[in-house]
């Protein structure tokens, strides 16, 4: 009798997961994100990443996550998981962009040391916002409405925690 209910449990365990979401072998695969720009040199320094266009290149980064994140919710305005059939393609069209930027960002190298401090600070928002936002792509691909609804509630201040750090004097 005892196996019996734990054999009805577990079929409950799997209602209640399926309920969740699954996933979609027609949702998008990840991106191949494209190679990153170059940062400018100096002109004093041949060669050498100038740090101008180093603290540059990551505000207008910065910059370029909130511009995504305002396009994709003019179409999508509310934490609503859509079920039209475009939201989840065009939700994974932004996080893979959000990513590619991001990791593109984090791969930057300061040029200075003065720099590295102030860089160590983006990159401890980048690394949030990419967690957060892969995890917000994996609720969107298993349709799990909950786990979106988690990465919409933090979306906005992820992207600010990154801005924030951005323009800090570095």
């Amino acid at each position: 009798m005892r196996r019996g209910a734990m054999l009805a449990a577990l079929a409950g365990a799997a209602a209640v997961l399926a309920a969740c979401g699954t996933a979609d072998a027609n949702f998008p695969a990840e991106t191949v994100c494209p190679s990153p720009q170059a940062v400018p040199t100096s002109r004093a320094t041949p060669g050498a990443v100038s740090p101008q266009a180093f603290v540059g290149r990551v505000r207008a980064g910065a910059a370029e996550l909130r511009r995504a994140r305002e396009e994709l919710r003019e179409v999508y305005p509310n934490d609503t998981f859509y079920r039209r059939e475009a939201f989840r393609p065009d939700f994974a069209a932004y996080a893979d962009r959000t990513l590619c930027l991001a990791q593109e960002l984090r791969a930057l190298q300061a040029p200075t040391e003065r720099l590295a401090a102030w860089k160590a600070r983006v990159d401890g928002a980048l690394d949030e916002l990419i967690a957060h936002t892969a995890a917000g792509r994996e609720a969107v691909r298993r349709r799990n409405v909950s786990a979106y609804r988690e990465w919409y509630r933090e979306a906005d201040a992820r992207i600010d925690a990154v801005e924030t750090a951005a323009a800090a004097a570095p």
